[in-house]
C-alpha cells in the first residue's frame, strides 16, 4: 500500500484511561497529544474531541485531510471478554454484572459513528489490537531493528500479557495470558487495598515500597499468585473480585490473609502498610523478572522494548540489565494507553507500507502544543495586575536562574512544546536545589501540596551521570530507578529516596538544548550538573499546557519564580510585601 505524501493517519485512544491523539505522516510523529492536557481532568477517558481540533489546527489540516483513523483496540472484541465473563460470573455479583453489560455495551458502530461526526464521515477505520498498539509505540519508536517485546497491564481485550520477537516490520508471538491473571491487576488491587486509586495511585505505592520491609508479607504474597514452567503465571482468584466488579477489587479473603483490614484513603499510613507495599512491589519483581527471562529464552535477544502500563514500574525497570540477560532496554514516554494512540498508527503504518521504520525518529516525546513569543507577551501583559516580568536574554537568563536555584529558590520552567506522556521531562517543570535536606519536604508539601514520603526525579547531563548514578544507563523519559552513587548521597538529599535510589532522566544536548544549558551554568556555580525536576502541576492536577496555566500554578503555591521562554516572572503580591 502506498500513502500519498499529503494523506495522514490519526492514531487515537480513549473509552477507559488516558484519550489520547497523534497524528502521522509517512511513519513520522508529527504531534501528539492526552485530552487531559485540555479539560483538566487526570486520565481523562472520554472522546478526544479538544485534541482532534488541536490537531487539525496546529497542522493546519482539514478534517478531509485525514485518510485513516486508527483505533487502539477493538471494542467489539473487548465488549465479547466482558459478556463471556459476566455470564461466567453472573450470580456472583448479579448487580455489578448487570452495570457492566450496559457499561460496555457499545459496539464499533458507536465509534464508527464517532470519528464520522468528528473527523469526516468517508475517513478510513482502522481497529487495531490493545496489545498490538502498546507493542507497535514501543518498538517503533525504538532504534532497535531486532528486539524482544514484553507487553504488561491491566487488560487489552483478552490478553493482560503478551511475550514477542520483532524483527523488522515482522513479529512473532511467544507467549500470551489472558484475564483475569493480571500482573498490572495485582498491582492495582494492592493500590486500592492501601487506600490509593487505582489507574493513579500505583506510583504512590512504589515509593512507599523503600520505606517498608518486604519479608514480613512475602510468604503471604506467595499466596497470590503461581510461577508456571512455561514462563507465565497465574493469580489465585479467590482473594480477588475485579473479575465481576468495577467497584469493589478484592473480597474479605485478603484482609484475613495479610491480617489487617484494608486501609481508607484518609486513615494514617502505618508500618503495616509500608510492608505490604514493600511485598506487593517484591512480587511484581517475581513475577516480572520470570517473564523476561523466559522472553530472553526463547527470543536469544539482548534488546528490550517494555510497553503498557506497568512499564512505568521504573524500580522493577531499573533491575532488568541486572535480573536478565537482556543488555539494551527501550521504554517510550508514555507507554500506557495514552502511547497507544501513537502505537495504532504506526502499527498500521508499518505493517501497510514498505517503508523502514528504523530509519525514522520517533524519540521526541516534545510533540503537544506550544505558544510563540507574541502569545508569552500578551499572557503577561493581561496578567500585570499579578505579577512582575521581563525579558531577558539567554546570555544572562540561564545564569540568573541556575543561581536562584542554588540559592534556595523553587523555579517553575515552561519551554517550547508541551511532552508527551506522564512525566516532566524539562519543558513543563519545577526546578529545585538537590543539595537541599529540606527541599524534598518543602517541594511536597508547599508547592505541589502532596504526600511528603513522594521521591522526586534529579535531571543530569549525559555525560555527568556516571559519576553519580550506579548503573550509569541511558534514561531518557525517568522510566527506571537506580542508585545514586554512595560517595553523593549525602550532598543530595532532595533527590535520593530513603534506600538510596533516584528516578533519574540522563539528558543530551539534543534532546533538550535550553535544559541542557541550563544545568551546565548550574554545575558551573555548584559542581554539581544535577537539578530537582518535577512536573509543573499541583496535587491532582494536570501538567499545565500553556502559560496562563502556569501562571495561575504558579500564583496558587508558594513556588518562588516562573521562567516562560526567556521571561522571567515574580509574584507582584510577595514583592510589594517584602517592600
Amino acid at each position: 500500500m502506498s500513502f500519498g505524501k499529503d494523506k495522514y493517519i490519526l492514531g487515537v485512544s480513549f473509552g477507559f484511561h488516558d484519550s489520547a491523539v497523534c497524528l502521522v505522516q509517512n511513519g513520522k510523529v508529527i504531534s501528539a497529544v492526552e485530552e487531559e492536557r485540555f479539560s483538566g481532568i487526570k486520565h481523562d477517558s472520554t472522546f478526544p474531541i479538544q485534541s482532534i481540533k488541536w490537531i487539525l489546527q496546529n497542522n493546519k489540516l482539514h478534517n478531509t485531510d485525514i485518510s485513516t483513523v486508527c483505533y487502539y483496540e477493538n471494542p467489539n472484541e473487548k465488549r465479547k471478554r466482558i459478556l463471556d465473563i459476566a455470564r461466567k460470573t453472573f450470580f456472583k455479583n448479579p448487580i455489578g454484572n448487570l452495570k457492566l453489560l450496559w457499561k460496555h455495551r457499545n459496539t464499533n458502530n458507536d465509534v464508527d459513528d464517532l470519528f464520522k461526526q468528528y473527523v469526516h464521515p468517508n475517513v478510513n477505520i482502522v481497529y487495531g489490537s490493545h496489545h498490538d498498539s502498546h507493542k507497535a509505540y514501543s518498538y517503533f519508536t525504538s532504534s532497535f531493528k531486532n528486539s524482544a517485546v514484553l507487553t504488561v497491564d491491566g487488560v487489552g481485550e483478552y490478553e493482560t500479557t503478551t511475550l514477542t520477537s520483532f524483527d523488522g516490520n515482522k513479529q512473532k508471538p511467544i507467549k500470551s495470558i489472558k484475564f483475569p491473571h493480571s500482573l498490572g491487576m495485582l498491582y492495582s488491587t494492592i493500590t486500592a487495598f492501601l487506600g490509593f486509586k487505582p489507574n493513579e495511585g500505583e506510583y504512590k505505592v512504589m515509593g512507599l515500597a523503600p520505606y517498608g520491609t518486604e519479608v514480613f508479607y512475602h510468604k503471604k504474597f506467595d499466596k497470590l499468585y503461581t510461577l508456571t514452567d512455561d514462563g507465565g503465571f497465574e493469580l489465585n482468584m479467590k482473594y480477588f473480585t475485579y473479575e465481576y466488579s468495577d467497584k469493589v477489587m478484592f473480597n474479605h479473603k485478603l484482609s484475613e490473609l495479610l491480617e489487617i483490614p484494608n486501609r481508607l484513603p484518609n486513615e494514617r499510613i502505618t508500618d503495616k502498610h509500608k510492608n505490604i507495599a514493600a511485598a506487593l512491589q517484591h512480587a511484581y519483581e517475581k513475577i516480572l523478572f520470570h517473564l523476561l527471562n523466559h522472553l530472553q529464552k526463547e527470543t536469544k535477544e539482548i534488546n528490550l522494548c517494555l510497553s503498557g502500563g506497568c512499564a512505568y514500574n521504573g524500580t522493577a525497570n531499573g533491575k532488568i540489565q541486572e535480573k536478565t540477560k537482556f543488555k539494551n532496554v527501550w521504554i517510550p514516554s508514555a507507554p500506557s494507553d495514552a502511547g497507544s494512540a501513537i502505537g495504532a498508527a504506526l502499527h498500521y503504518y508499518f505493517t501497510q507500507s514498505k517503508d523502514n521504520w528504523y530509519e525514522i525518529d520517533n524519540q521526541s516525546p516534545f510533540l503537544g502544543p506550544e505558544e510563540n513569543n507574541q502569545e508569552f507577551l500578551e499572557v503577561c501583559r493581561k496578567n500585570e495586575d499579578k505579577i512582575f516580568w521581563e525579558v531577558i536574554p539567554d546570555s544572562t537568563l540561564f545564569r540568573k536562574v541556575s543561581k536562584l536555584i542554588s540559592e534556595g529558590n523553587i523555579i517553575g520552567w515552561v519551554q517550547g512544546k508541551l511532552e508527551f506522556g506522564a512525566r516532566a521531562l524539562g519543558n513543563r517543570s519545577i526546578l529545585a536545589d538537590p543539595r537541599d535536606p529540606q527541599m524534598k519536604k518543602r517541594v511536597n508539601m508547599v508547592v505541589k501540596k502532596r504526600e511528603g514520603f513522594r521521591p522526586f526525579a534529579p535531571m543530569v547531563t549525559f555525560e555527568d551521570r556516571t559519576k553519580y548514578f550506579t548503573p550509569p544507563y541511558y534514561i531518557p523519559y525517568m522510566n527506571q530507578i537506580v542508585k545514586v552513587s554512595e560517595s553523593h548521597r549525602e550532598n543530595l538529599p532532595a533527590i535520593t529516596h530513603t534506600d538510596g535510589s533516584a528516578r533519574v532522566q540522563t539528558l543530551k544536548y539534543n534532546s533538550n538544548p535550553r535544559m541542557y544549558r541550563l544545568l551546565n551554568e548550574y554545575k558551573n556555580i555548584t559542581n554539581y550538573p544535577i537539578l530537582l525536576n518535577t512536573s509543573f502541576n499541583l496535587k491532582d492536577q494536570t501538567m499545565v499546557r500553556d502559560s496562563q496555566e502556569a501562571i495561575d500554578t504558579f500564583m496558587n503555591c508558594d513556588m518562588d519564580y516562573l521562567v516562560i521562554d526567556n521571561i522571567f516572572i515574580s509574584k507582584k503580591i510577595l514583592s510589594e510585601t517584602l517592600t
